[in-house]
């Protein structure tokens, strides 16, 4: 069978089949330390005699993963997102299978994950935490041997990466420019290069094919670039309003939000860019100081989807008058839930401009 023909059945068999109570949601929330505790620790004891040997050679990865692991579950819990529980496990095989684990390794996971949700969770709740997993254990081959589908490649989005990888910065630098020149569109240059290239990088780590030094360099490189081009292009007159651009606590992907400020900025907004990982504090902090028009919150795993709600709730009851808009990867897969908490979800940068023009000429 096909990946998208077996990516299709198993997302129609999951969408919609459980629901998971908030007690359950809770006492998972609670006991999640201690469940990731005793998966990790399962792991190390039996990793010698694990019959998969590339288990012990990836032992530091897999501690992460679980990590990541985890904290996905709880976002799907939360926000029951069945229908991205396929996507988001496909994702996590592909990465452990471009590291030389196989579907044992998939399948003791899952098992290890339901043992230790039984030694902290007691029914009923554990059994509304488990039939997921269980479900999942009983699609591991199809899971493991599926990809996720993804666009290819523009030619002139992949000439753009090599170069970046090569280290070649000027030859990539009059690529974005000559772009631009035959387009006249700083849309079309985010959305058909600058963005996909990005986002290639990112699956190229993910899946093992270049190292964490590769992928730093080639989006420094790429950040260098985008940074020159945006800040060359700023208007003489700046807008009264302030916005300022931050990721989710936790969230670490911070070029995507780098990028959409630097937009903004040469559209004329009092941009003020936060950056990743910043504490919920922090960021209140910065709000109560700066005093923005608007805030944008980037989320781009579905992880880090309970950071996004704690805070926009936290920010709406302190700051009543603040507009606040969310975007990135994980909010479009719960679109529905995230704009009752916010002011708007753009489905672009054209479209965040225009929803904060829009916002202003009606606080006007």
């Amino acid at each position: 069978m096909e990946n998208s023909t077996i990516r299709t059945k198993l997302m129609k068999e999951s969408n919609g089949r459980w629901q998971v109570s908030e007690g359950a949601i809770q006492r998972f929330r609670e006991s999640l330390p201690n469940i990731l505790s005793l998966v990790n620790e399962k792991f190390r004891l039996e990793t010698p005699y694990a019959e998969n040997q590339a288990i012990s050679h990836s032992l530091d990865f897999l501690m992460d993963a679980h990590g990541h692991f985890g904290e996905m579950l709880l976002a799907i819990y939360q926000f029951q997102l069945w229908h991205s529980l396929v996507d988001e496990v496909m994702w996590y095989a592909q990465s452990v299978r471009s590291r030389g684990l196989d579907e044992r390794y998939l399948s003791q996971m899952l098992k290890t994950w339901m043992i230790a949700l039984h030694s902290y969770v007691k029914p009923p709740e554990v059994n509304e935490l488990t039939q997921p997993l269980a479900w999942l254990s009983s699609h591991v081959q199809d899971l493991f041997q599926s990809e996720k589908q993804v666009e290819e490649l523009s030619h002139k989005a992949s000439e753009l990466m090599n170069l970046l990888f090569a280290n070649e910065r000027d030859k990539a630098e009059e690529l974005v420019n000559s772009f631009f020149e035959e387009n006249k569109s700083e849309e079309l240059l985010i959305n058909q290069l600058l963005l996909p290239v990005l986002w290639e990088i990112g699956k190229l780590w993910c899946d093992n094919r270049i190292s964490v030094a590769d992928e730093h360099l080639a989006v420094a490189n790429l950040r260098m670039i985008y940074q020159s081009f945006f800040r060359s292009r700023l208007p003489d007159e700046r807008k009264e309003q302030k916005i300022t651009v931050c990721c989710v606590p936790g969230e670490e992907h911070e070029a995507g939000a780098e990028l959409l400020s630097l937009y903004l900025q040469s559209k004329g907004w009092h941009m003020i860019f936060i950056g990743h990982s910043t504490p919920e504090g922090e960021i209140l902090r910065m709000v109560e100081q700066n005093t923005p028009f608007a805030l944008i919150l980037s989320v781009t795993l579905i992880s880090h989807l309970p950071a996004l709600v704690s805070l926009a709730q936290k920010l709406r009851e302190r700051f009543s008058t603040l507009k606040i808009l969310a975007g990135g990867n994980a909010v479009r897969q719960d679109r529905v839930v995230i704009q009752k908490l916010v002011d708007g979800v753009p489905d672009s940068f054209e479209d965040c401009n225009r929803m904060l023009n829009d916002m202003v000429n009606i606080h006007a």
